[in-house]
């Protein structure tokens, strides 16, 4: 069982022991402070030293403006190595440290905080004195990432706070305005950004921005760099004097520092008149295809909440609202790439020169679009055979904001392999074979999401049960959990097909992927017991009777369970099921509990 949580009170008297810390450092090294203009506000980056002011500051020059002497935010920057101050220690165990950032535990409204292992960094806001923290052990070891877009997580915090959102999207113009490019890795943002920029167009990002909604939609510059691939680098001969990591092109990614040398192009902040997502063809002109704002918003979604620490509702809500405010469309990337600016300055004309209709008619489509956003969580192990199956069946139940994680529990067959195949938006993590309640437990530490579903690699979900699920939680906003039963199959050999067996009734009751989660839940009961490779759902349950959790029963199906011979239930006895041992931890509970209330 894992229940990490930490009081606000904690949180604040960490965040108070790392700002000691740098007070001793800045003391040691010496201050260095610089103002910035970012989103509407002003930022003061206070360096304890200077050996983090070349690798954090350059990207931010653009925006650089006088001291001011009254920032709305002051970043507290250090590094351990030159100030000979070493960072208190950690928090919480390695467990609560996720792939994206975010700390298992760690849900204060007022302090934010985030670890990021690759540079490996830590960053703290503190919301009600305006003040944080950004602290690595070495400047020696940051990758390129951080050069080219510095101080990203603690940017994401303070602009939400502002109304804004940070997003993972290029952005560029000419006198009509602007577009926003979005959509994940690979699929053409920087391209597109990049020949835009080289024809002479106005800059404002290629990798991420800020964004407003109020009074309308806007666009801010943050970072003046561009990032390309290697093999794209001769495509832009006119802006590859500006990269300043050439050395580093066989695994790295290409970082263009843009200013001073384009500051006639760099603009800080423009209305924006459309968001496009690029789509390669088979053809030679680039076209642009009005397309349904829902496939803006889910292009959107996926590729800023997957990179960002913290995201959840407030994200998904703005992404929502942006996408039904501004016409949508999808640009088709030909083969010729010179043709992209000629192409986008049409489009951007044409835009200006007919009224658009901003929000769209569909008012159920607007009813939808601002749906919570749902975290599937899909374990797997060596599910070759079934993972397609999983995915489609979540995809069928059309439900308009969706983020699926599938965790690879150390599978040794093409599991991985079929899941990059798949047309479909996963956040894929792999880890060593420890169970599937420590699959599970992953993604619920990196959902994004305000509700969680899970869904096992061999079971599938029965039509529209998603928005069925969905509407029973919105009625309640007390309501943690929402369950309904699951209906066995067997798989028959005659016909190749899977036939009902059995009363759902009378199967396990606590099937897991049979409900439907407040990510709260598991904040209030605990993750699944990662040592239980059996049971843990009749366990976690037991726990969330225990502290009366807020439950609901469908009188319905709400999964299939397929037994197909291969389960990893299949065969076992009670004992190996843990069925006693799970008994025995709520006895030995309730005993303890009431020691505690007798004294």
């Amino acid at each position: 069982m894992e229940k990490p949580q930490k009081s606000d009170a904690e949180q604040l008297v960490f965040f108070e022991g790392v700002y000691d810390r740098f007070l001793k450092a800045s003391a040691y090294a010496g201050e260095v402070r610089y103002y910035y203009r970012i989103g509407g506000t002003t930022v003061s980056l206070l360096f304890a030293g200077e050996n983090l002011v070349g690798h954090l500051t350059p990207a931010l020059d653009h925006l650089r403006i006088p001291d001011t002497g009254y920032p709305d935010l002051t970043l507290c920057i250090w590094d351990s190595e030159s100030t000979s101050t070493e960072m208190v220690p950690p928090p919480c165990s390695r467990d609560c440290f996720t792939d994206r950032g975010d700390i298992w535990g760690f849900n204060s409204r007022r302090i934010k905080a985030a670890f990021h292992w690759i540079e490996y960094s830590v960053n703290l806001l503190d919301l009600a004195t305006h003040r944080g923290i950004y602290w690595v052990q070495t400047a020696e070891t940051l990758p390129y990432w951080v050069n080219a877009s510095p101080l990203r997580t603690l940017f994401h915090w303070w602009m939400e706070e502002q109304g804004c959102q940070l997003l993972h999207a290029a952005s560029v113009g000419t006198e009509h305005g602007p577009l926003l490019i979005t959509g994940k890795g690979g699929v053409g943002k920087s391209t597109s950004a990049l020949a835009c920029l080289q024809s002479g167009f106005s800059y404002l990002a290629d990798d991420y921005v800020v964004t407003a909604l109020e009074p309308d939609p806007m666009v801010y510059s943050l970072y003046s760099t561009a990032k390309l691939d290697a093999d794209n680098v001769a495509t832009f001969p006119g802006l590859s004097t500006f990269i300043k990591n050439p050395e580093k092109s066989d695994r790295e990614k290409a970082v263009m520092f843009l200013y001073p040398h384009l500051d006639c192009q760099i603009v800080g902040e423009m209305p924006l008149k459309a968001i496009v997502t690029p789509r390669v063809v088979d053809r030679d002109e680039t076209l642009f295809v009005p397309v349904h704002p829902q496939t803006i918003q889910r292009a959107m979604s996926f590729t800023t909440m997957a990179q960002l620490p913290g995201v959840g509702r407030y994200s998904h809500d703005f992404i929502s609202r942006l996408s039904t405010m501004l016409p949508c469309y999808t640009m088709e990337l030909g083969r010729d790439i010179m043709h992209i600016p000629d192409s986008v300055s049409e489009f951007l004309a044409g835009l200006s020169s007919r009224q658009t209709i901003h929000r769209p008619a569909d008012l159920d489509y607007i009813d939808r679009a601002v749906r919570p956003l749902v975290s599937v969580v899909i374990p797997v192990f060596n599910g070759e055979r079934f993972i397609a199956d999983a995915v489609d069946s979540v995809l069928s139940q059309n439900y308009p904001a969706l983020e699926i994680i599938v965790v690879d529990d150390g599978s040794t067959d093409r599991t991985g392999e079929i899941i990059q195949q798949l047309n479909a938006d996963i956040r894929y993590f792999k880890q060593e074979n420890y169970g599937p309640a420590s699959a599970r437990n992953r993604g619920i530490r990196d959902a994004s999401g305000e509700f969680i579903v899970f869904l096992d690699v061999d079971d599938l979900w029965p039509e529209n049960n998603l928005n069925k699920l969905i509407e029973e939680m919105l009625h309640d906003a007390e309501l943690e959990v929402t369950r309904g039963y699951a209906q066995m199959t067997e798989y028959n050999t005659d016909t190749g097909e899977y036939d009902f067996a059995g009363n759902p009734r009378e199967s396990f009751p606590d099937y897991i992927g049979a409900a439907i989660y407040r990510k709260s839940a598991f904040r209030k009961v605990g993750l699944f017991d990662k040592m239980l490779k059996f049971g843990e759902d009749v366990d976690w349950f037991a726990r969330a009777a225990e502290i009366k959790l807020k439950m609901k029963r469908l009188e319905e199906i709400t999964l299939y369970v397929r037994r197909h011979g291969r389960n990893m239930t299949c065969g076992k006895n009670l004992l190996e099921l843990n069925t006693l041992r799970v008994l025995k931890k709520s006895i030995d509970r309730t005993r303890a509990h009431a020691r505690e209330k007798n004294g």
